[in-house]
């Protein structure tokens, strides 16, 4: 059995229809749906059913599935302890992380590590989904909480403060706001289907939950624009908002401070390239931790 032909399985039943998974394997949906008959013709059994929606998993598409997943992550296993581990500083090295690290932290300054050394290569992916180590869809990644996966070896590597941001033709035509009102009279623009339980949320909720949500963004750096126009006031992370040159407002309570953690799966943290990209992270993060986390 071609495991190639299985890789495209789990990916359909993971995605949950045919172009969900073509758009995850980087391939046409009528390959996929080549590979995903072919691999029923092989077997004998139908592994898929479709319905309104996409494709739902068969009663034998169930049982197989536990199997073909367990085939991936010896393979995924394999490929880790085979990927470079003697191949010294050469290579590609995926790092992902949110959008806002990416663009105002990484992409300026992985250049000086570049530089150092010719034959690696960085790839960086701005994403705000939690990629999967365990998966191979990163080998290094950067998220504002811990990692679950016992696989996983974690540090972290920064604390990152949250204030609450206006721009200076917004407070001199609006003034600034009252926070005993808890900002009634004031707009505010808010991030996209940031869930509730953040430390963002609960904080922006007690200083100010009286304010008009005017605009919601998906991105903390469209937030920043949105925010330096003029539209309203906004929640983001200190470096941020004091690089974009907007007015720190005071409020009563201080904004909150959320660990960074960086994360690698264990059986490639000992590759070479991986771990020198490690070692240039936790330094250039050491570098800007009055930045992220200014005192007071």
């Amino acid at each position: 059995m071609d495991w190639d032909d299985l890789r495209f399985f789990v990916a359909v039943a993971r995605a949950g229809s045919m172009s969900a998974a073509a758009r995850v394997l980087g391939v046409a949906q009528p390959t996929v749906g080549r590979r995903i008959s072919a691999l029923e013709t092989e077997l004998g059994s139908k592994l898929l059913v479709p319905t309104s929606s996409g494709q739902t998993l068969s009663a034998i598409g169930q049982r197989a599935l536990t199997h073909a997943e367990e085939m991936e992550r010896s393979a995924l296993a394999a490929e880790r302890i085979a990927s470079g581990r003697d191949a010294g500083l050469s290579g590609r090295v995926r790092i992902t992380a949110s959008e806002w690290l990416v663009e105002s932290v990484l992409a300026a300054r992985v250049a000086s590590l570049a530089a150092r050394h010719p034959d690696l290569e960085v790839e960086l992916v701005a994403d705000p989904r939690h990629a999967n180590l365990s998966r191979s869809e990163a080998d290094i990644a950067l998220r504002p909480s811990r990692f679950e996966q016992q696989a996983v070896f974690q540090r972290e590597v920064a604390v990152v403060s949250f204030a609450l941001f206006a721009s200076r033709e917004y407070l001199e035509a609006r003034g600034a706001p009252d926070f005993r009102r808890r900002c009634a009279g004031h707009a505010i623009i808010e991030l996209t289907g940031m869930p509730r339980r953040t430390p963002e949320a609960g904080w922006l909720e007690s200083v100010a939950r009286e304010a008009r949500v005017v605009a919601r963004v998906n991105g903390r750096l469209a937030l920043a624009r949105m925010i330096k126009a003029g539209i309203g006031v906004g929640c983001l992370p200190r470096l941020v908002g004091d690089a974009e040159g907007l007015r720190l407002l005071d409020t009563p309570a201080p904004g909150p401070r959320r660990q960074l953690w960086m994360g690698v799966h264990r059986e490639v943290r000992d590759v070479p390239r991986v771990r020198k990209t490690m070692d240039f992270l936790a330094t250039t993060f050491d570098q800007l931790r009055s930045q992220l986390a200014p005192p007071g």
